[in-house]
This record gives structure tokens, C-alpha cells and sequence, in this order.
């Protein structure tokens, strides 16, 4: 699996909107002090592909109140195609997930 983009949004330290392009470096360090986000970014890819991340299920939305969901969306390649995966937990409501393949319009013989 290659990520290709990382979209987060009231994910755990993630209260805003971020979002990452894994295709515009080749290598990458993630650093930075205590509670800058740093294990939040792996955790948005656990649980956005398998429904889990550290602690609950329900505590993955950040603690502000202004904050009514947490959302993420990763954008991934394997094996010649491009997925993408979002997964969606609003205060209070059940996860909502949805999950794409790119149709690149290409015949596969089906």
C-alpha cells in the first residue's frame, strides 16, 4: 500500500481541517513536541481502513465541543489501483464509511 493523500478533521489533536499529499516527497520524517499530532496521523490511517485506533471507538473525536465529527480520508495505491477510504463518527451517531476504487476508464477484460 502507498499513501497518496491524507485528508483529517476532528480527528483526536486534528480539531481543523488538514490535509496531507504524500506525493510531493519521497521521504518523509514526522516530528515535533508532545501532542502535536504526530501518532494522530498513523492512528487517521488505522482507523480509517479498520475501525480502530487507540482507546474507544468514540473517543477519536477531538474534545472541543465546537467539534461534531471526526472524519478521515485516505487516498491510497496497491497493486496498480487507487482506492480511496473515508470514515465518518459523528458525536453521538455510528461510524459512516465509504469506500472507492478510481475507474481510470481502462478496459480489464471483465
Amino acid at each position: 500500500m502507498i499513501p497518496r493523500h491524507l485528508r483529517i478533521s476532528g480527528f483526536l489533536s486534528y480539531r481543523d481541517p488538514v490535509e496531507l499529499d504524500f506525493d510531493s516527497f519521497d521521504l518523509a520524517c514526522i516530528s515535533g513536541h508532545n501532542g502535536a499530532g504526530k501518532s494522530s496521523l498513523l492512528d487517521a490511517m488505522t482507523w480509517v481502513l479498520f475501525g480502530e485506533a487507540r482507546g474507544k471507538s468514540t473517543d477519536v473525536i477531538n474534545l472541543n465541543q465546537d467539534v461534531k465529527a471526526a472524519e478521515v480520508a485516505l487516498t491510497f495505491a496497491y497493486e496498480g489501483n487507487v482506492f480511496r477510504v473515508q470514515r465518518t463518527l459523528t458525536r453521538g451517531k455510528s461510524t459512516v464509511l465509504e469506500f472507492q476504487i478510481m475507474d481510470d476508464g481502462r478496459d480489464r477484460g471483465r
